[in-house]
């Protein structure tokens, strides 16, 4: 499988750190359901959040990169390669509908900004059309494949339910990946890549949203 540039920037960064084992990067998550006026589901808004000392090598690694007055293009190229690179993984994001897999449509809005001295990551995941939620099941997971960074709902707030219909339901599940997928994950070493691309998707939480019909 196909790394992403990005990636590659997380561990050149961290080309000199101790870590060995899989993970390397935590992002927190907030993520919001966005619906339309029928109801449907038109797009999930996500803001990921990286960890303190990610983000701390990565604005170190800005600042050095050239003069002050040219740090917002640095910043503004950085976004323009996360986001070119995200597109080919589908910015890490599988969602079904009853078990099918749902297509998106381009993301357009996104940002990348500092707040409380960690570097926050937020964009419109927009689907490619909208769909009906009302009698349905959907399920989303959002995971890295590669595991090489974990992406957990934040403890608070990490699901935005605010525009979704009053009768639905939704359950955040963890992950329970086996043992031989544990160690798997604990032998891997920060520049090896693990023998099954999908080995993030067993460290990925599953959200399930019910809205029974009216």
């Amino acid at each position: 499988m196909k790394i992403s540039g990005w990636l590659l920037l997380v561990s050149s960064l961290l080309w000199g750190s101790s870590l060995q084992a899989h993970p390397h990067v935590w992002i927190d998550m907030r993520v919001a359901p966005l619906v339309n006026n029928e109801g449907e589901l038109v797009a999930l808004r996500q803001a990921w959040r990286f960890d303190p000392f990610y983000s701390l090598l990565l604005i170190e690694e800005l600042e050095a990169g050239g003069s002050e007055a040219e740090f917002q293009q640095r910043l503004d190229d950085l976004i323009q390669d996360i986001v070119t690179n995200l597109r080919q993984f589908s910015f890490y994001t599988q969602v079904q509908l009853e078990g099918r897999s749902l297509d998106f449509a381009q993301v357009k809005d996104y940002n990348l900004m500092e707040i409380h001295q960690r570097i926050e990551f937020s964009f419109i995941l927009p689907l490619a059309e909208p769909v009906a939620l009302q009698g349905q099941e959907l399920n989303y997971q959002i995971y890295d494949p590669s595991y090489y960074i974990e992406m957990l709902h934040r403890q608070e707030e990490g699901i935005d339910t605010s525009q979704l219909p009053e009768s639905c339901e939704l359950d955040l599940h963890q992950a329970q990946p086996s043992d031989e997928v544990l160690e798997e994950a604990l032998a891997l070493d920060k520049d090896e890549t693990p023998e099954d691309p999908q080995l993030g998707r067993y460290f990925a939480e599953t959200v399930t949203l019910n809205c029974p019909s009216v």
